[in-house]
């Protein structure tokens, strides 16, 4: 009878094993798009990102590939397959952040941030935090809400998307410098102040880092809704990251009606961060017409 249990315990382990944890792939196509894990003898990331990344094999966990698998659905069922045909292929990789790497049009996804746990608006707490480290204190007493709860993979991939749009169709400069276009001058200038060196207009890194309570964050966040021409936290560190997180959050709120709101003791204070006004209603139909020009190439 023992020996019975055993083998029972035994079967049912693997059974376990196999439906949680299954087999590590190497790579895995899911509706016609391929997704790999780094292999540093077949993948050689362009220069300026090699260096940033840990050149060892990875493998894809089943964890890994159900949240990739997820974020192709989430995208699909909203008619937004075509986006994921920007690139060439998604890379799984150790390294310290996710990119697009432009001249290649392959997207690197940092593989730590492959999963579905943490979601937009835990992003948005964590990027606050590391911004202004004072806040740290507080940040018990308040947190932002995303409604609907979405996870940040499909965020990081949207934007690296968004990133291999601004390099392809308006010709934004891949290697730091910004190089005026026709193409993407309608855009950049909206945020971004040609007579101060491409300075941004608003000094938005300024005022966030200058925030010195929980006080100063609600006026700030009430100045960033009303006022700021940006759509996140981190759209002000370069023209690039502007276009690729209003591309973001323009695909965000038309598609999934998706709004971040502030809470502070338990209650919303701030809702609808990202509420139009008129620049960023600017961006988003810059965004809105690239997409329609994009959408009518494909027919």
């Amino acid at each position: 009878m023992k020996a019975l249990l055993r083998i029972l315990s035994l079967c049912l382990s693997v059974t376990v094993f196999l439906s949680g944890c299954g087999w590590e792939q190497d790579s895995f196509y899911y509706q016609g798009i391929l997704f790999e894990g780094f292999d540093p003898a077949k993948h050689q990331p362009s220069p300026a990102f090699l260096k940033n990344i840990t050149p060892t094999k990875v493998t894809l966990s089943p964890r890994q590939i159900k949240a990739l698998k997820k974020c192709v659905d989430l995208l699909c069922e909203h008619g937004l397959r075509y986006l994921l045909e920007y690139p060439d292929r998604f890379v799984i990789v150790e390294a310290p952040y996710s990119f697009a790497d432009k001249p290649q049009m392959i997207v690197y996804l940092d593989k730590e941030k492959v999963n579905l746990t943490f979601t937009i608006d835990d992003d948005w707490e964590n990027k606050l935090l590391n911004a202004n480290l004072g806040l740290m204190e507080h940040s018990g007493q308040f947190h932002f809400q995303g409604t609907p709860k979405l996870p940040n993979l499909l965020r990081i991939i949207i934007h690296e998307i968004g990133h291999l749009v601004e390099f392809e169709r308006l010709k934004f400069n891949w290697q730091g410098k910004f190089v005026p276009h026709p193409l993407n001058k309608e855009f950049v200038n909206i945020s971004w102040d040609q007579d101060r060196y491409w300075q941004d207009k608003e000094g938005f890194s300024e005022k966030l880092h200058n925030i010195q309570s929980v006080e100063g964050l609600l006026l700030f966040l009430q100045w960033f809704k009303e006022e700021s021409s940006f759509f996140s936290l981190s759209s002000s560190m370069g023209m690039n990251e502007d276009f690729a997180e209003a591309f973001v959050y323009y695909i965000l709120k038309e598609y999934y009606n998706y709004e971040i709101n502030f809470v502070y003791q338990g209650r919303v204070v701030l809702d609808n961060l990202q509420a139009p006004n008129r620049y960023r209603r600017q961006k988003m139909a810059f965004v809105a017409n690239l997409l329609q020009n994009e959408l009518m190439e494909n027919k």
